[in-house]
């Protein structure tokens, strides 16, 4: 019974560590999320600044932020275009699945 009893506690000893595990790599997760998500902010604070000390012209600033800008936006668009594909497949896969 002490054999028995000491296997449970490890058992539960385990299946703790194990949700701590899961619970620690969800917020390692969303952390690793904001650091390079603050690493972009940085690098484009940093280019600005760099502008700034060598006296380049706001109007190349601009032209160039216009430029990033028109590229994020035909990335988020192709983005959304696919995942409306992948919703759209998902959705077609459950289909197939409900008819098999």
């Amino acid at each position: 019974m002490n054999e028995i009893n000491k296997m449970k506690s490890e058992v539960e000893g385990i299946n703790s560590d194990n949700q701590t595990y899961i619970t620690l790599e969800r917020k390692y997760e969303t952390l690793i999320k904001d650091v390079r998500r603050y690493e972009g902010e940085l690098a484009d604070y940093n280019l600005a600044l760099d502008k700034y000390r060598s006296d380049t012209k706001p109007e190349d600033i601009e032209a160039l932020f216009m430029h990033i800008k028109n590229q994020n936006d035909k990335q988020r668009a192709h983005l959304d275009k696919v995942f409306a594909e992948k919703r759209d497949m998902e959705n077609e896969i459950a289909n197939v699945e409900g008819q098999i």
